[in-house]
């Protein structure tokens, strides 16, 4: 049986080509749930930078309007993480973004990072919308070639803001 056509809201601008991405990520009976609840504190973000801050819930509140529940999966690490994470080859970086919370990993609420490229690309169009929209200079890990990271992102020159860790909270 054919899917109907998913309608996007007015205000978010997708794109051609990405229905059939949508449709296969949307999970609107999660978004209703107290475990997709749950998910959205699951990440550190005390001290993280104030783009990121930003930038992370109006993502996911971007992508729930569309029907896809997303969570920030990973804001702070420690420097024990980080390492964890390198020696397991799931970072190259042994001194991160995400130690000075200048970097989020943002994944689907119940595919987590098992989206297909395509799904991956809407995500990454959405995200670079926004991040445009509010004027943020971020880098998507979607864009890269090694490593092919589409769940990160993060501040574009983060080593020259690092030293500013842990960044003070400032209102919105």
């Amino acid at each position: 049986m054919e899917q109907p056509e998913v309608p996007f809201p007015p205000d978010i601008k997708v794109g051609p080509g990405y229905d059939d991405a949508l449709r296969a990520m949307v999970d609107r009976d999660w978004l209703q749930s107290q475990s997709y609840q749950s998910q959205q504190w699951r990440a550190k973000r005390d001290g993280m930078h104030p783009w990121m801050l930003k930038f992370e819930p109006k993502l996911v509140k971007r992508m729930a309007k569309l029907g896809v529940p997303m969570f920030c999966a990973t804001g702070i690490r420690s420097a024990a993480e980080q390492a964890k994470v390198a020696s397991e080859g799931f970072s190259k970086l042994k001194d991160g973004p995400h130690m000075y919370g200048c970097a989020v990993d943002i994944v689907h609420g119940t595919k987590a990072w098992g989206l297909t490229r395509r799904q991956w690309d809407l995500v990454g169009h959405v995200g670079k919308g926004l991040a445009t929209q509010l004027g943020l200079d971020l880098e998507w890990g979607g864009d890269w070639r090694d490593p092919w990271d589409p769940a990160h992102w993060q501040v574009r020159g983060w080593r020259m803001v690092a030293s500013g860790f842990p960044f003070p909270v400032f209102g919105d």
